[in-house]
């Protein structure tokens, strides 16, 4: 009888706990359902199919990312709207990550035009949330721009707060009804870390500018992650959220099977953390990588066959 008693108690707790994970999540992304993992997908590429495949495998949103400054192309347009158009075949709504490629100005030195550049990057953010508010998760603000890859200027510490202060500057002074996350650090931020540098002065000046801080914890342990969400809430007084995590079917990682195992781990993990929001990279593996790792964290393979990682990661999230 204890036994049973203590069993129903336990099966009680984990329901209010799933509550509070839930209600935890709509109140901050209100139109992100119940569960609350995604999964990455590149605009190229993403049809109806995979979305309807994304939906079944227990996945509730996708992330792709769009670059500011092809906006005014034709072509690319169509390309972002095509995606918008898949993701709404399935009912997924999407956590949009928004980056430029070319350089911010000619003259990053220059904080002047940093802050022209900046006000004119929130102006294509806020032309992407009047046309596809309805169906976005959210407004991710840039991708890694902690690596000089991501980062144009490749200056992270003189350039990145002056260029995103005006952007949230700009985006305070206009009606937003879309949550804004930022900024997809590659690596969480932590005691003097440059990224925590640059999140105290904009967060403190530009409090109403973030939702929600994002970052990508590729490798960090449960324990660490868990570290990353308490420094973040107690620092800046935003929730953590992950925008980006995933694991490559390399040899080192235990190939298919292995990859396999650690997405199911890190899915359990992750829902004992309640975090509001979690996006895994990614659905196929990329043709475009730069080596074999970049080529093969998919769930599945370029072709569009089923690695051992999908499943691994249906089971877990389909599970009550």
């Amino acid at each position: 009888m204890k036994s049973a008693h203590l069993k129903r108690l336990s099966a009680s707790l984990l329901l209010v706990l799933s509550a509070a994970n839930h209600t935890q999540a709509s109140e901050l992304f209100p139109n992100l359902p119940g569960k609350t993992f995604g999964i990455q997908v590149k605009i190229q590429k993403f049809t109806a199919a995979d979305a309807a495949e994304i939906k079944a495998a227990g996945f509730t949103f996708v992330r792709f990312g769009v670059w500011s400054d092809s906006l005014t192309a034709k072509a690319y347009q169509k390309q972002v709207s095509d995606a918008f158009a898949a993701a709404q075949s399935a009912g997924l709504p999407v956590l949009l990550t928004v980056r430029a490629i070319k350089p911010l100005t000619p003259t990053p030195d220059n904080v002047d035009e940093l802050t022209k550049a900046g006000e004119s990057f929130a102006t294509a953010l806020t032309g992407l949330e009047k046309t596809y508010s309805s169906q976005l998760v959210a407004i991710e603000i840039w991708n890694e721009p902690d690596l000089e890859t991501y980062w144009p200027t490749r200056n992270f510490a003189t350039t990145f707060v002056p260029f995103m202060s005006a952007v949230c500057k700009s985006l305070q002074a206009t009606a937003q009804t879309t949550p804004v996350v930022g900024f997809g650090f590659a690596r969480a931020p932590t005691a003097g870390s440059a990224s925590t540098v640059a999140l105290n002065r904009i967060v403190s000046k530009y409090p109403k500018c973030l939702d929600a801080i994002s970052y990508h914890p590729y490798g960090m342990t449960a324990t660490q992650i868990s570290n990353a969400q308490s420094f973040i809430q107690q620092n800046f007084h935003l929730p953590g959220v992950i925008s980006e995590w995933g694991v490559s079917a390399l040899s080192s990682n235990g190939g298919i099977d292995g990859q396999a195992s650690k997405v199911s781990a890190f899915i359990v993990d992750v829902k004992k953390l309640n975090i509001p929001l979690t996006s895994i990279y990614e659905w196929r593996n990329s043709e475009s990588g730069s080596n074999e790792r970049e080529k093969n964290f998919g769930l599945l393979t370029t072709d569009g066959q089923p690695k051992p990682a999908k499943m691994a990661a249906a089971t877990q999230l389909n599970m009550q």
